[in-house]
């Protein structure tokens, strides 16, 4: 008797409009992969002090400390900060 090979199981993605802006993408990125830290996208997404370019940066930071012990751009306050400077 022939065994099938199990598929790995895959997250539905959500689709977004055609339109994003490239901080929309790295959110949507993050958030396929870790929708825990749906807070923590948000408040980086939703910061008054940032424009495109230092929403963009926040989440470039926040998505390279994920993993990484003791990384104080994991915390989006940090990341926020680091970016309007």
């Amino acid at each position: 008797m022939a065994t099938t090979a199990k598929r790995p199981t895959r997250k539905a993605a959500i689709v977004l409009p055609e339109n994003r802006t490239p901080s929309e993408v790295l959110a949507h990125e993050i958030l396929v992969d870790f929708s825990d830290l749906a807070p923590s996208v948000n408040k980086i997404m939703q910061s008054d002090a940032l424009e495109e370019d230092g929403r963009l940066q926040a989440l470039t930071l926040f998505r390279g400390s994920l993993g990484v012990t003791g990384d104080p751009m994991r915390n989006p306050t940090n990341a926020i900060a680091a970016a309007s400077a």
